[in-house]
């Protein structure tokens, strides 16, 4: 049998000894939380709805804050302990007036360093569209017509295989 090499012999030790220290040593909860967030990377995670119509035309807005790319899907970034669901039910509704329900994840993959885009089918389950203070327009277009998009948008929308 091969014997791993003396690097990693040296690193199995070392974490179980931080094993054993974390589960003999009563560190009190806050530090246990500080420990694992310095020891943990973390990043930021958007999530991003897929709404399409009966004829499979996109929903894309105008967003007011991006002025190189400023269409692009409906979305934002999760709050602190939001699930994806409840933080893109409540994105759209603060970007667009209308209530969705979140159905399926279609595509998720990390983008740049520290983040997580995630994007969801939804489909309209009320309401009409009303600008907001972070979109203006709106449009329903098939998704060989889409405007430019944030490559990130573009990259999910190809994994989804919602076009080529």
């Amino acid at each position: 049998m091969r014997q791993p090499p003396i690097v990693e012999q040296h690193t199995s030790k070392r974490r179980r000894l931080l094993l054993r220290i974390w589960r003999d040593v009563p560190f009190p909860g806050w530090m246990r939380h500080v420990f694992l967030r310095v020891l943990n990377p973390s990043f930021m995670v958007g999530a991003m709805a897929l709404i399409q119509d009966e004829q499979g035309r996109i929903l894309v807005v105008e967003h007011t804050y991006r002025r190189d790319v400023p269409w692009g899907l409906p979305g934002g970034w999760l709050k602190h302990a939001e699930s994806p669901e409840a933080g893109l039910v409540r994105e759209v509704q603060e970007e667009t007036g209308l209530h969705v329900n979140v159905e399926e994840l279609m595509a998720a993959d990390f983008w740049g360093f520290g983040q997580l885009d995630l994007m969801y089918r939804c489909t309209v389950k009320s309401g009409t569209y009303r600008s907001s203070d972070e979109t203006g327009e709106h449009k329903w277009l098939l998704p060989e017509d889409l405007p430019e998009l944030l490559p990130n948008q573009r990259a999910l929308l190809r994994k989804a295989k919602v076009f080529g």
